[in-house]
């Protein structure tokens, strides 16, 4: 069950500049990237941890990795990406963010919570190579129809080949999406979205098949620094 910010409709888009706290030129990589340097920074890295967070409702969220296509062959670190499917009623129906979800009482933890959920809404199947190589700061946000917080923790994970998913009911649609389009300035814009009827012009990211923004975003840039700052070792 992804999440994203509170608010009720996205209305528009507008302003092809770079827009956000990281900026095209903040996040351009100047150098070829691998997998393994970003495992490296992410072993030295020290993700937020929210206080408190045992106290409320929790959420586990996957990102994704793969620097090998579905034959094998080198490529560019990708992420995976997974577009919500449609429902009525759903004010995100549609949005992009990565596999994951609230706890349930039978996960041991938010990581198996993640875990599962990626399985549940992608049919990734652990037996290709699932290789836990660290995890970003936790997120403050609240679940649609829920008056009190939810803390997300995302996990950073590493799969041998970027193979092609069947999405869950949940999803519909996943790809792999290079880091490069991630931190492309042109790619950069904004978009519209009105939070008890104000509207609030917020930083986003075209993937060609839809946008990415919000909760999702901000995990993405914490991720991409990381990708930076190994680029610069």
């Amino acid at each position: 069950m992804p999440l994203f910010l509170v608010g009720t409709i996205v209305v528009a888009s507008a302003s092809p500049a770079p827009h956000g706290r990281y900026s095209g030129a903040t996040l351009r990589i100047p150098k070829p990237i691998s997998i393994d340097a970003i495992s490296e920074q992410l072993a030295l890295y020290k993700p937020r941890r929210l206080p408190g967070r045992q106290w409320v409702a929790r959420c586990g969220v996957i990102l994704l990795m793969a620097d090998h296509d579905r034959r094998g062959r080198p490529m560019e670190p990708a992420l995976l990406m997974m577009q919500r499917a449609q429902r009525m009623g759903d004010p995100w129906s549609g949005h992009v963010s990565f596999p994951g979800g609230r706890v349930d009482p039978s996960d041991a933890s938010t990581r198996a919570a993640a875990l599962r959920e990626l399985h549940e809404e992608t049919g990734f199947d652990a037996s290709l190579g699932l290789e836990p190589i660290g995890r970003l700061s936790d997120r403050l946000t609240r679940e649609h129809g829920r008056a009190r917080p939810m803390v997300v923790s995302p996990y950073v994970y590493r799969t041998r080949r970027a193979v092609v998913l069947q999405p869950g009911v949940e999803a519909a649609a996943l790809w792999w999406v290079p880091l490069s389009n991630l931190q492309a300035p042109e790619r950069r814009s904004t978009l519209i979205w009105r939070v008890a009827g104000v509207p609030l012009k917020l930083p986003c990211v075209d993937l060609d098949k839809a946008r990415l923004w919000g909760l999702s975003l901000t995990m993405a840039d914490e991720l991409l620094r990381i990708a930076v700052s190994s680029a610069r070792q």
